[in-house]
C-alpha cells in the first residue's frame, strides 16, 4: 500500500473518484488503515467522501480510536450515519464507549431503527464483559427445523455477517440447545433434523463474565466463536476469535504498564509528553515517597557505615538483588494469576515454592558475595554477614513477591499494580533493615 501511496495522494488532489474506488479495492482494509497516519487531514476526508459506506466502514472499523474520533468530528453528518450504519454492531459499541455520552445520545437516534435497537441493547452491557463485546448477528434455528430451513437461514442472514462458524439450535423461548457447525450444515442431508446432528454439549459464557476470564475460555476450548447466555440459557449473542484477540492486546498491555509502575498511555507517539508525563509522575511521586523510607533506615543506622565503613559497599549488592529477586516472583504469580494457572487458594503453595526457591538463590548469591567480601577486603567476619543478609533477603523477597500479587487479586485489586518498581522500593527497605541488624548481631558487637 505505501508503494502506491503518491499515486493515491495524486489522484485524490485531481478526484479521480472511479480510480481511486478501484485501487482501493485491490487493498485489505486493515493495510490502508495501517498507512492512515501518513494522509493529510484533508486526503482522508477526502477518500471516505469518495468511497461507498460499506468499504469506508471496513477500513474505519481498523483505524486506532482517535482517529475514529477524528473522522466522526469532521465527516458530513449523511456520511457519517452512513458508516455507522455499515458498522458490525460490537465495534460501533466499542466506539460509542469511547465517546461522551451526550454525544452517543445525539447520534444514535440518525441511525436506521433497526441499528438504533441494536446500539441501545449493547451499550446496556458492561464494556469489559462478555455482554460488551458480543455482537448481535448471528443465526438461529428452532430446534425441530430440518437441514433444508437452516441453509434457506444461512442464505438469507449470511450476507450481513462478517463472522459466521455456527448455526445456533433454539427452543421455543429461545433457550440455545446446541450448535450447528458450517460443515457439519453442508455435510448433512436437508432432510435431516437439525436436532440429530447438532453438538448438545458447548461452551458458552454469561453475560455478566468479565472479559479476561472469556479469553481463558476460548483458549481452554479452542474455539472461534462463544455463545452468550443469559441466566435462563437464551442466546443473547456471539463472542468471536478476533475480539478476543483485541482483549489479549488490551489486557496484556495493560499489565505491561502497570507493571513498569506507569498509567496506560493509548498512542505514545501520538500522545503528547505533557499527557504522559501527568500519567507517570503519579507513581514517581509514590516511590519517591516510599523511597524516604530506604533514606531513613540508612541515617538511622549512619553509625554502622560510619564504624565499619566497608559495610556500605554491599548496601547496592544486597538491594538490587533483593530487589530482582522479589520482582522475578511477583512476575511470574502475576503472569499465572493472568493465565488462570494460579488460583487464590493456592496462595500457601506460592508461599512454600518461592521460599524454597528463595533458599536456594539466597545461598548461591550469598556464597559469591562471601567471597568477594573475603579476597576483596579479607574480612570473614563482613563476608558471613554479608552472606547471611543476602540469604534471608531473597529468601523474603522472593515470598513477598509471591504473596503480595496474590492478596491484591483477593482484595479485587488489579495484581499488576504490584510492578516491578514498587516491590523493588518495599524490598529496599527490608534488605537494609535486615542488613544493619544482622551487622549488629554478628559484626558489630565485636569490634
Amino acid at each position: 500500500m505505501r508503494v502506491i501511496l503518491p499515486e493515491i495522494k495524486e489522484l485524490l488532489a485531481t478526484r479521480q473518484k472511479r480510480m481511486i474506488r478501484k485501487i482501493v479495492s485491490y487493498f485489505e482494509p486493515a493495510d490502508i488503515a495501517e498507512t492512515w497516519s501518513e494522509f493529510t487531514h484533508d486526503e482522508r476526508l477526502k477518500l471516505f467522501n469518495i468511497l461507498d459506506a460499506k468499504c469506508a466502514a471496513d477500513i474505519f472499523e481498523f483505524l486506532r480510536e482517535d482517529q475514529m474520533i477524528e473522522l466522526l468530528t469532521d465527516l458530513p453528518t449523511a456520511k457519517m450515519i452512513k458508516v455507522l450504519n455499515e458498522m458490525s454492531p460490537d465495534d460501533r459499541t466499542d466506539l460509542f464507549a469511547a465517546l461522551p455520552t451526550e454525544e452517543v445520545e445525539k447520534i444514535i437516534p440518525l441511525l436506521d431503527a433497526e441499528e438504533q435497537k441494536r446500539a441501545r441493547e449493547l451499550l446496556a452491557y458492561k464494556g469489559n464483559t462478555a455482554g460488551g463485546l458480543m455482537t448481535i448477528d448471528y443465526i438461529t434455528v428452532p430446534d425441530n427445523a430440518n437441514i433444508a430451513h437452516a441453509l434457506r437461514e444461512l442464505r438469507t442472514h449470511g450476507k450481513e455477517i462478517d463472522f459466521i462458524q455456527n448455526i445456533y439450535v433454539v427452543d421455543k423461548v429461545h433457550r440455545l440447545q446446541g450448535i450447528i457447525p458450517l460443515k457439519d450444515l453442508l455435510t448433512a442431508t436437508p432432510r435431516t433434523i437439525v436436532q440429530n446432528i447438532m453438538d448438545s454439549h458447548f461452551p458458552n459464557v454469561g453475560l455478566d463474565m468479565d472479559q479476561e476470564d472469556v479469553a481463558r475460555v476460548f483458549a481452554k476450548y479452542d474455539v472461534a466463536a462463544l455463545a452468550v447466555l443469559d441466566k435462563l440459557g437464551r442466546i443473547k449473542g456471539v463472542i468471536t476469535v478476533d475480539d478476543v484477540i483485541d482483549v489479549i492486546k488490551e489486557e496484556t498491555s495493560e499489565d505491561i504498564y502497570r507493571f513498569g509502575a506507569t498509567e496506560v498511555t493509548d498512542q505514545y507517539l501520538s500522545a503528547s509528553p505533557l499527557n504522559i508525563a501527568q500519567k507517570r509522575v503519579i507513581w514517581l511521586i509514590i516511590l519517591a515517597l516510599a523511597g524516604f523510607i530506604s533514606g531513613s533506615v540508612l541515617e538511622h543506622y549512619s553509625y554502622l557505615l560510619s564504624s565499619i565503613v566497608t559495610l556500605s559497599f554491599f548496601i547496592p549488592i544486597l538491594m538490587n538483588t533483593s530487589g530482582s529477586a522479589g520482582t522475578q516472583a511477583a512476575t511470574v504469580v502475576v503472569r499465572g494469576l493472568a493465565t488462570g494457572e494460579i488460583k487464590l487458594r493456592d496462595i500457601w503453595r506460592v508461599v512454600r515454592k518461592e521460599f524454597f526457591i528463595g533458599i536456594l538463590m539466597g545461598i548461591t548469591a550469598g556464597t559469591i558475595t562471601a567471597l568477594r567480601a573475603l579476597i576483596m577486603q579479607s574480612d570473614a567476619g563482613l563476608g558471613l554477614t554479608v552472606a547471611i543478609a543476602m540469604i534471608i533477603a531473597i529468601v523474603i523477597a522472593t515470598s513477598i513477591g509471591g504473596i503480595l500479587p496474590i492478596i491484591f487479586k483477593k482484595l479485587g485489586v488489579d495484581p499488576a499494580l504490584m510492578s516491578g518498581p514498587l516491590i523493588a522500593t518495599i524490598l529496599d527497605t527490608t534488605t537494609l533493615l535486615i542488613y544493619f541488624n544482622i551487622t549488629i548481631l554478628l559484626l558489630y558487637r565485636f569490634r
